[in-house]
């Protein structure tokens, strides 16, 4: 009747009693465990106290190793939790982040694009000043312009000179005109020609961020897919707790049967203990 078994539960359920946390943040519940305790009783029928002490030990082992696993699921989403800030804050030998995260990859991105729409904006500039025959005198506050054009043609300037009058434009249009012949309308084109030259190296980063975002991506998928499993130290407890746990279970279980079939009069052989450590090694 259902009144006895639970009259048996809290007579005989010293087991559970301190089994099932109650308090705190890992606090179970109580009614899982007693269902779980009825049910085995409905379905091993124990007699007596001592069956049903067995039983008992059947669903304690049981309910341990629920816990357990959910211990494995913790260990598991601890890592892969973290996972992505542990990749992304990892640093080398001189203290510099191994990795750039997304965001910073893509601000990286969008500066080389500025500077990309900054080069083909001045090259519509000059091709528009040059069509129009706007003199050089017009662009010598274009600094980084000439600048470009002394470190292009920098290795035609004389190595016994001070180059400082060649850092300016004046002087820079003064000796190509003088010394290399170049005509006011090829140091234009030279100029235009330039901002294609500038803007390729930013085209060039935009690729190998690109890249570097999608073999971060790649890595920290591996990353996630080797923390489906707990560290060596981590799983090696684990496993032997789960493996106690077991060997409870299948204990308590033989002996519940043994003492079934005693009472069911049958013939049971003594016993016999057996080592759970399989040597799988091959003898020489």
């Amino acid at each position: 009747m259902p009144g006895t078994l639970q009259y048996n539960a809290l007579k005989h359920g010293l087991l559970a009693k301190e089994v099932v946390i109650t308090v705190g943040e890992g606090a179970e519940n109580p009614d899982e465990f007693n269902t779980l305790l009825e049910d085995l009783k409905t379905q091993l029928a124990p007699a007596g106290t001592l069956e049903e002490i067995l039983v008992e030990k059947v669903a304690v082992a049981y309910w341990r190793l629920r816990r357990a696993y959910r211990y494995e699921v913790g260990l598991i989403r601890k890592e892969l939790d973290t996972a992505t800030d542990d990749f992304y804050n990892q640093t080398n030998y001189s203290g510099d982040k191994r990795h750039k995260t997304n965001e910073e990859i893509d601000q990286e991105i969008a500066e080389n694009k500025e500077a990309i729409e900054y080069w083909k904006k001045d090259k519509r500039n000059l091709t528009r000043m040059h069509k129009t025959n706007k003199p050089l005198e017009e662009i010598y506050d274009w600094e980084e312009n000439w600048q470009g054009l002394y470190e292009d043609i920098c290795h035609l300037l004389p190595e016994d000179e001070d180059h400082e009058q060649f850092l300016q434009a004046k002087g820079l249009r003064e000796f190509l005109n003088n010394e290399e012949g170049w005509s006011d309308d090829r140091i234009w084109k030279k100029l235009i020609e330039l901002c294609d030259e500038n803007a390729e190296p930013h085209k060039k980063e935009i690729l190998a961020l690109k890249k570097q975002k999608q073999k971060n991506q790649l890595k920290l998928q591996v990353v996630k897919k080797l923390g489906n499993i707990p560290w060596k130290d981590e799983l090696d407890r684990l496993l032997r707790y789960e493996g106690a746990i077991e060997r409870q279970l299948y204990k308590a279980m033989n002996q519940l049967e043994r003492l079934q079939r005693l009472r069911a009069g049958d013939s049971v052989p003594p016993p016999v203990e057996v080592d759970v450590d399989i040597n799988t090694g091959q003898n020489a």
